[in-house]
């Protein structure tokens, strides 16, 4: 069986041929330059008729919020507090997790919820969203002789509160639904296309090492400067669309044309902000102090990250020097196993199990050939990737203008990236603009073993 969700058996048999150029690239240079490029080829893949395409997705439903205020009567003030003691029922505004603001809708009446600060479960009795506050009866179960305080504040300091269950009363009418909207995010594809060029008597030169003659070391060449082109494109592009080029000329001149040109937003970029002091899902370590130095309390709380949300089996991307400090750091802390070829299409995957999940390492050569990339980790959740494209990889001949003693060929790809579960913020025309939880992660600056 292959890994991390690819189509197929793990291998190519003896009689299968790649369907398209990009299983080529699997095929042709495996362990090559462009890994999640030749496994995309195996993923997930989309057409698309429009050059920006759109998805939505739901996450889990937000259900959990901090207190802002509390009070026995309606509308309290941010700030104010119910003291401990007191049995009348309290009235609280919440601010949901990922909410910039106070918001009830995602309450209704018959929730049972927790105070996760004291434990005190109570029974919601009515929704105001007008005054965007919550009727509570207290101490359901009448575990506590003399009720506890609620605490307000800001998100991190008043008492949060999570919905733990609901209750009906009997032979009742249909209850308040609730539904959440879902989240819009668009990328766009890009045209990616690589020529090559060769006059009518160089390709029928012989060449010392090859008999065949230059065209076909050319082609292959440029499949592989083609692949490569794309490789970086998904993992650190961003994304644009570009109608006004200054002091562009030739085929970039868009501003004589009139046509755009579109660039794909890449894998980093989908990330939430890097942190510099604490550790996310997007945490540049050598920010931290001391800088570039990975500990074993540091990976732990980075693995716990990367492994929240999503699958338990992913792909990550490092270069040679991040790879040489995790090598040191797995000796004795971890198992590691060489995942067998036949299992990933001929790719020497390095399989690192801990106790979070099982992380597929890949030593990416553009990552440990860039002396920045040298010393980063891509963790990538395969099943929430998915291939878009226009036009798949194709090779088209006889490109050079009439009359010409050359011939001219490329290859040409339209496709872009479709990420998600990213934890960005979806875009202003999305229904619901709270960002869904992280699949994928990323850890830089990885240059020491600190223990």
């Amino acid at each position: 069986m292959a890994v991390l969700g690819m189509r197929g058996t793990g291998n190519f048999g003896p009689v299968e041929e790649p369907e398209n150029w990009r299983q080529g690239i699997l095929l042709y240079f495996p362990n090559g330059d462009a890994p999640l490029t030749a496994f995309l080829s195996k993923l997930r893949e989309q057409p698309t008729d429009d050059p920006t395409f759109h998805w939505f997705e739901k996450g889990l439903p937000v259900q959990r919020g901090t207190v802002r205020g509390a009070g026995t009567s309606s509308a309290p003030a941010d700030g104010a507090n119910v003291a401990a003691g007191g049995t009348a029922n309290v009235y609280a505004t919440i601010q949901p997790d990922g909410f910039s603001g106070k918001d009830v809708t995602i309450f209704k009446p018959g929730y049972v919820v927790q105070n996760q600060t004291t434990e005190e479960n109570l029974l919601v009795v009515s929704v105001d969203t007008t005054n965007n506050q919550i009727q509570l009866r207290r101490d359901i179960g009448d575990r506590f002789a003399s009720n506890p305080a609620i605490t307000s504040g800001a998100v991190g300091s008043g008492d949060t509160v999570v919905v733990v269950g609901e209750g009906n009363p009997e032979g009742a009418l249909i209850g308040q639904a609730i539904a959440y909207a879902p989240v819009r995010q668009f990328n766009y594809t890009q045209i990616f296309r690589t020529p090559l060029s060769l006059t009518r008597t160089a390709r029928k030169t012989r060449l010392r090492w090859d008999d065949e003659g230059p065209y076909r070391e050319a082609k292959r060449e440029a499949l592989q400067i083609h692949s490569i082109s794309m490789e970086k494109a998904f993992l650190f592009s961003e994304r644009e669309e570009i109608i006004s080029l200054a002091g562009a000329a030739g085929p970039l001149d868009i501003t004589s044309s009139g046509q755009p040109l579109r660039t794909t937003r890449g894998f980093v970029n989908w990330l939430p902000p890097v942190t510099t002091a604490t550790m996310s899902v997007n945490t540049d370590l050598g920010q931290l102090n001391p800088p570039g130095s990975l500990t074993e309390v540091l990976w732990d709380s980075f693995l716990e990250l990367a492994f929240r949300y999503g699958s338990r089996e992913k792909l990550a991307f490092c270069g040679s020097g991040a790879l040489m400090v995790l090598n040191a750091m797995a000796k004795n802390k971890a198992r590691i196993e060489l995942a067998p070829t036949d299992d990933t299409y001929g790719f020497h995957l390095i399989r690192y199990i801990t106790p979070f999940g099982t992380l597929m390492l890949y030593n990416h050569p553009l990552m440990t050939d860039n002396p920045v990339w040298r010393y980063d980790l891509l963790v990538l959740d395969p099943e929430k990737l998915v291939y878009r494209y226009i036009d798949d990889t194709t090779f088209l001949r006889n490109r050079q203008s009439p009359g010409e003693d050359a011939s001219r060929d490329e290859f040409l790809t339209e496709c872009g990236l479709e990420v998600h579960c990213t934890g960005v913020t979806p875009d202003a025309n999305s229904p619901s603009t709270i960002p869904l939880q992280s699949a994928h992660a990323r850890l830089k600056g990885i240059k020491s073993y600190g223990g």
